[in-house]
């Protein structure tokens, strides 16, 4: 086993912990916390946090190092990202693992084929090695490094001895973005995305509509959370959550059940997917029905009371994924069904500003349950 130790003086270690496994817990990060520590475990790394006098005291080991940074870099940037502003803690690791390189879960990928699924989404294939850590279904999301137009050699992350992230030159610097997986073959190096097309496009479309065999881009992942058992599923999305609707219906067992509502702009843009027979399919066309399709047609579904268990995933614009999770809380049944509700996208604002939206409700929410304990 590998094993490495730090301590950070950090102004209130037990809010600060507090925090830290809050967050944790929301990303599906196995979290145990009893007596002013926390036991963390990530994939294949353990470790613990403690409040140890006037900071915080982690340990993490792991049977291999790509797995101990792994959880080492989880818990640095963290304690980083919720240490109060105006204060700039010092996280010295000392043991295993502590020399500078890329983030452990990050790949180059190779473009080697393009394919044009509708008017507005292409499929990009991608050659890599070691792509193993990204095979699963219970994570879909990954985080791509897109570098800048024109740039001869991209500034690829790097995190330093104590597994923070360098800052890197900006012109240099890749743009990152949020895609899913939409097939993966770690056998043969495969990995395929799918973009949608848009005309105010960002750096992922860009990326996307001019992209050639040859091009390399960066990966590391993955995140998010994906599928879960259930006795039926119904998925809510629009043309942003397809690729991750598509990939888990592929992996349903033939006896599965459920529904699919995928919102599209209009009929050019359905794309055949493949379903268990007893999951339906149902496309909504925005430019011929109007109004907000999805919601609508969720306010519809009939949900028997005494009816089975069911899993409801939604992703599609925050405004709609916002009305879907309201009506999703008097709807679903405690105990009975499950769900995932996520927002892709906001309507006339980029993804960092959505991201830093999101974040920002988020440690909202965390505050406001500490003020209002149970």
């Amino acid at each position: 086993m590998f094993t490495t130790r730090s301590h950070v003086a950090v102004p209130d270690p037990s809010r600060l912990l507090e925090r830290l496994c809050a967050h944790l817990a929301d990303h599906d990060v196995s979290v145990a916390v009893a007596d002013d520590a926390a036991r963390v475990v990530l994939g294949r790394a353990r470790g613990t946090v403690r409040v140890a006098g006037a900071g915080l005291e982690a340990t993490v080991s792991a049977p291999d190092l790509a797995a101990l940074r792994a959880l080492r870099a989880t818990i640095a940037s963290h304690v980083l990202e919720f240490t109060p502003s105006g204060t700039a803690p010092v996280i010295s690791w000392e043991g295993d693992g502590c020399g500078e390189g890329p983030p452990p879960d990050f790949r180059l990928l190779t473009v080697v084929g393009t394919q044009t699924l509708t008017p507005h989404m292409r499929r990009i294939h991608f050659r890599g090695e070691g792509l193993g850590h990204l095979d699963t279904l219970e994570a879909l999301h990954v985080r791509l490094f897109l570098p800048p137009p024109g740039v001869g050699e991209p500034a690829w992350p790097v995190m330093d001895e104590n597994g923070r992230l360098l800052e890197q030159p900006a012109e240099r610097r890749p743009a990152i973005r949020k895609y899913t997986i939409r097939s993966i073959n770690v056998d043969a190096g495969d990995l395929a995305i799918d973009f949608v097309l848009h005309d105010d496009a960002g750096p992922g479309a860009a990326f996307a509509a001019t992209a050639r065999p040859g091009d390399v881009i960066g990966v590391a992942g993955p995140g998010g959370r994906g599928l879960r058992q259930a006795e039926r599923y119904v998925f809510l999305t629009d043309e942003t959550g397809l690729p991750a609707v598509a990939r888990m219906l592929e992996a349903l067992p033939e006896t599965a059940s459920g529904l699919v509502l995928a919102e599209v702009a209009d009929a050019a843009d359905v794309q055949p997917l493949k379903a268990p027979d007893d999951v339906t399919v149902r496309w909504l066309c925005r430019n011929a029905r109007g109004g907000a399709p999805l919601v609508e047609a969720f306010g519809a579904l009939v949900w028997p009371e005494n009816g089975p268990g069911v899993y409801l995933w939604a992703a599609c614009e925050h405004e709609a994924a916002s009305l879907i999770r309201a009506g999703a809380r008097t709807r679903l049944r405690a105990g009975r069904d499950q769900h995932l509700i996520v927002s892709y996208w906001r309507a006339g604002m980029a993804e960092e500003q959505h991201a830093r939206r999101k974040l920002a409700t988020r440690e909202a929410q965390v505050a406001a349950g500490a003020a209002n304990p149970r």
